[in-house]
């Protein structure tokens, strides 16, 4: 145990970072979602000012120097999900500077297997409204651009939204066990996502619609503070995400699910 600050005599004693034991060993599933609890945990560690304001530089920075603090924040949030795990929800880890390596190196996992599946998508995505509007543009003249503008193009985005919403809760799971597993050939276990979408799929709807929501409220109310508040909730929201995938995971678990095998890390409060 550490002393207490020597010009503080009343202070009590720092706890030191201790390594957490892989999570698979104690991880104790859950029965249920609890949908305001991914915010509501948030203020429960005596750091979150600063663990909200380190999120806010880290997404801040991406104005000068793009995506380098948004992949520092997504590592710190797979080590705030681990810490979930590994502490029944009860705890998380403080962001700590000394681990910037660690963040770092932890997000590329999720990252790259996000890109392997996303930009395809995104490619394929444009293509395909691109080709519509025009065969339909070229065919009709003026009337088949006022059909393509009213008609066809929102049918199809809906459409293609609809796609992509499903493909995308299909590649969740490949992104948490890339991040919680910290391996790239982990985020490729195709067997183990689809059954963790086949038992949780319904829980993985709702929590992305419940943070788009809540995203968009508090950004509302970001702007309010001259506009920079939108970084911060940005901050806050990345850290809601990281307990719906601790919470994902232990109802997963609960439902019968493969555990994934987790290292241990350190956790300082």
């Amino acid at each position: 145990m550490s002393h207490p600050d020597p010009h503080n005599p009343y202070a009590s004693p720092m706890a030191p970072p201790v390594d957490l034991p892989p999570a698979s060993l104690v991880i104790q599933p859950i029965q249920q979602m609890e949908y305001f609890r991914a915010y509501n945990y948030i203020f429960e560690n005596p750091n979150w000012v600063m663990n909200v304001l380190m999120g806010f530089l880290c997404i801040l920075s991406t104005a000068i120097i793009p995506l380098l603090g948004q992949l520092l924040f997504m590592g710190y949030q797979f080590d705030v999900a681990q810490g979930l795990l590994m502490t029944q929800g009860t705890r998380y880890p403080s962001f700590d500077l000394n681990r910037f390596g660690d963040y770092l190196m932890r997000s590329l996992y999720p990252f790259v297997v996000s890109l392997v599946f996303i930009l395809p998508l995104v490619v394929i995505l444009a293509m395909g409204i691109g080709m519509v509007t025009a065969i339909t543009a070229a065919a009709g003249g003026k009337e088949g651009e006022a059909v393509a503008s009213l008609v066809i193009i929102p049918l199809m985005f809906f459409g293609m939204l609809a796609f992509w919403l499903v493909i995308m809760m299909f590649v969740i799971p490949l992104m948490m066990r890339a991040g919680l597993q910290q391996e790239f050939g982990a985020g490729f276990d195709f067997a183990w996502a689809f059954d963790f979408f086949k038992r949780v799929w319904l829980e993985i709807l709702l929590s992305a619609l419940f943070l788009a929501v809540t995203a968009v409220i508090l950004s509302f109310l970001g702007l309010l503070a001259f506009c920079v508040g939108v970084f911060a909730v940005q901050a806050i929201v990345m850290l809601a995400q990281a307990h719906f995938w601790y919470q994902l995971y232990a109802l997963y678990l609960g439902r019968g699910g493969q555990p994934i095998p987790l290292k241990s890390m350190p956790m300082s409060l």
